[in-house]
Order: C-alpha cells, then structure tokens, then sequence
C-alpha cells in the first residue's frame, strides 16, 4: 500500500504543499554543512529514504560525495530520484531496514534518515546504523511527531479526526510522541547529539484541496490504509468524500506542523563494559575486557536556535 500511494503522488512530490519539507531539509542541510565544512574527502552516504533524490542532490552543493546509495520502496519515486541524480548514486528498490544487506559494515560517513520513522522498527534502524556508521559517523534524522497537526484531530475536529482515522493511524505507527522522546531514543541505542532543532511550521488549510494533497504528500493515506482489508480501505475512501463535504464551513484551519529534526553521530570509542559484566566474565572464565583509551568526557550538546523564515513545524 504504501509503494502504490508513493508511486502516485511521485510526479508531484516536490511541488511540496507549503513548503514542509523543503524546510526541514533546508535545516537538516545546515545541520550537516556545519559539521563537515572543513572534509575535503569524499563521503560515503546513505539515504534510507531517498524519495525523489532532493536530500542528495542538496548535499552534492554542500560537501564531497563518494559513494552514494539511496533506498526506497517506490518505484515511483526511485524514478523520479534517477533523473535528478544522473549517475550520483546508486538507487535501490528495498525496504530501508534491509540496507545493510547490500552495505558494508562500519563503511558509512552519513546516514540520512528523513520522515520514514512512521514506516520502519524504529529500533531496528538504530541497531543496524550503529552497524553502518564507521566510528564517529553522522546520522541526520528528521521526523513528524504526533504533535503535529493536532489541530485536525482535537477539539471542533474531533469528530472527523475520529472519522478519518487519524490518531489510530498515528498510535499504530513507530512516530516519535514529541521531540524529546525522539532525543531519548537515540540516546538509548548508543547515539551522541551533535545538534538538534524541534521545527514547528503554522500551516493554514484554505480548503478540503490542502488537506487532501498533505495527505497524499505526507504519506498519512498511505500509513493510514497499511494492512487494511478490501473493505476497510473502500470505507475509509468514503469517509474521505464526506468529509470534504461536512467540513467545508470549517475552513480556514490554522494548524502547526512539528518535526523533530536531529543530527546525531556514532561514538568514536564504544563505552566501556560496566563491573558487573567484568565480573561476571572474570567468574565464568570468559575473556577479560581491554580498557578503552583517550578521553572519555561525553561531547558537549549544541542547541541550534538558529531563527528564519522557516522556523517551526
């Protein structure tokens, strides 16, 4: 389901209603550049959601491009993505969990993992790029929470937030709870932040159109219709045509947008083995673990409160 709503909406993806990702993409690119300006190498990358290519196509501006691989499940997309890169990267239709089946190990400079959290075990992606990352990579990370747009399915909205499905949609997927559960769970599968921005964008839907292109665009459809049968999708599509029909007076909505937006980077030195497990490896004659050199002083956070026109989603 979610291939054959991207390989619709693909053609026009990147006419990006309001703007939302071109956005977050403008911040997570002032994210990398700031942290690689001075690399004169080239950069091996990964784009685990490589959509239409924009995130590699902006970096080839930014910063030295070695080998360069982006993965989506969309054939829609990977086409659109084929154009805009010419022979920049190679392309791959797969799941972004599985890119380590056609990735070496510890060979990855930067890892892009931007808005497909919704769609993917979150902790399986954390584990496998502690695998892909070399020690100290970077992995840039931007992603809805389930603040977003609260204003379509609370309050006056309720009822059609009801009908249209959109907090069992949101329940159901892996999308961080807010912006600080997004930091935690970084933190928690071994990750240092480098830097990190919640972006909270006000959007105004002028007619049941907006709504229905951020729908498509954003891939809710999609998370929203995954797994459901013939008839549960058929009733969806109906619920879709009322609403445009009794949510009409309501318009204007103002609503706002929040991404969590984080570039995050793979110690350089795995953290040493606690007394417990030494122990424990000393009484059963397991192997005595080597203490790790150089400094062990945890690297300072950077707030980015860097303001603009785009401040906020």
């Amino acid at each position: 389901m979610v291939s054959r709503v991207y390989n619709r909406v693909a053609p026009r993806y990147d006419e990006d209603w309001s703007g939302i990702y071109a956005a977050a993409r403008a911040r997570c690119m002032r994210q990398i550049a700031a942290q690689l300006d001075a690399t004169d190498k080239p950069l091996e990358i990964v784009d685990l959601g490589v959509g239409t290519g924009n995130s590699l196509a902006d970096l080839r501006r930014l910063v030295p491009l070695g080998n360069c691989t982006g993965f989506d499940l969309s054939t829609g997309m990977l086409t659109e993505a084929a154009h805009k890169l010419k022979n920049d990267a190679t392309l791959i239709q797969a799941d972004a969990i599985n890119a380590s089946t056609y990735l070496k190990p510890a060979s990855i400079d930067l890892a892009l993992c931007h808005f497909i959290l919704s769609f993917v075990d979150t902790d399986r992606l954390l584990q496998m790029l502690q695998g892909l990352l070399k020690p100290g990579g970077l992995v840039s990370l931007a992603t809805s929470t389930q603040q977003s747009l609260r204003e379509l399915h609370s309050g006056r909205f309720r009822r059609s937030g009801q009908l249209l499905g959109v907090r069992r949609s949101l329940r159901k997927a892996a999308t961080p709870v807010d912006h600080q559960q997004c930091l935690e769970t970084l933190q928690s599968h071994g990750f240092e932040i480098v830097v990190e921005h919640l972006h909270r964008q006000p959007i105004c839907f002028e007619s049941f159109s907006d709504v229905r292109d951020w729908a498509l665009n954003s891939g809710w459809v999609a998370l929203s219709l995954e797994g459901q049968t013939g008839l549960r999708v058929a009733c969806a599509t109906v619920a879709f045509a009322l609403a445009r029909v009794f949510m009409h007076p309501l318009y204007p909505i103002n609503a706002v947008n929040e991404i969590s937006i984080v570039l995050a980077r793979k110690p350089l030195l795995q953290p040493a083995c606690d007394e417990h497990k030494i122990s424990s490896n000393i009484r059963s004659g397991g192997p005595r673990p080597i203490a790790a050199k150089g400094d062990s002083t945890s690297r300072l956070r950077v707030s980015d409160s860097a303001t603009g026109n785009h401040d906020g989603l």
